[in-house]
């Protein structure tokens, strides 16, 4: 096994092990023993869990980013359906992260924390008003409805949805949580009927899954 695969091997390892539990109380040891790997090699590539941490959370913001962004460039597609895929993947990849990473990244890393914060607004406000401009344009939003405020809305219900405290206070997980939030904002934006196509479209892809 070459360097570059035993580096994607841990780091593989590592986000389905820190994001599961969290790291504030998993050492380093116990991750190695994990992988039946020596510390020693994880070092190698990886100084500190701290540095492990901060790799897999930039990795995984720049995997939600790439997702994001390949469908919403595919205009071949359906306007909702690039919506819907959106919003699925973004609440596929929430679900990989259980409430106690967010817990330990806040309350022990807040500079990791506040760049996770920071560019998930930038690309809320960057990308997110993209999309609503163009639904309003083609007829799928209401053309009376405020760009700018739903933008604000989006963003700070994305925030608090990550948040451990606020979400600590909900009997759902984030994927959840953002779920019913896709649903409320949409359910007042869409036309009457861009709301049918998309909840039809929506029952079409539940059933398949199940």
């Amino acid at each position: 096994m070459s360097d570059l695969e035993l580096r994607e091997r841990i780091l593989e390892a590592a986000r389905a092990y820190f994001f599961t539990n969290g790291f504030s109380k998993s050492t380093m040891e116990e991750f190695a023993q994990s992988m039946g790997m020596s510390k020693k090699t994880i070092y190698k590539f990886f100084p500190s869990k701290d540095d492990l941490i901060k790799e897999i959370t930039r990795d995984k913001l720049k995997t939600i980013h790439a997702g994001c962004l390949q469908w919403h460039q595919n205009t071949s597609m359906d306007f909702l359906e690039r919506l819907r895929c959106i919003t699925g993947h973004l609440s596929d990849e929430m679900r990989s992260m259980k409430p106690q990473f967010y817990v330990d990244l806040q309350k022990t890393m807040p500079d990791l924390w506040k760049e996770v914060d920071e560019y998930r607004t930038d690309r809320v406000h960057k990308e997110f008003a993209g999309l609503v401009r163009e639904g309003v344009e083609i007829g799928v939003f209401r053309k009376d409805i405020n760009v700018e405020v739903l933008v604000l809305m989006y963003a700070n219900a994305m925030q608090s949805i990550v948040n451990p405290d606020a979400l600590s206070k909900l009997p759902l997980n984030a994927s959840q949580a953002y779920d019913a939030i896709i649903a409320i904002i949409f359910g007042g934006v869409f036309t009457p009927k861009a709301k049918e196509k998309y909840h039809q479209n929506e029952t079409v892809t539940t059933e398949e899954k199940k």
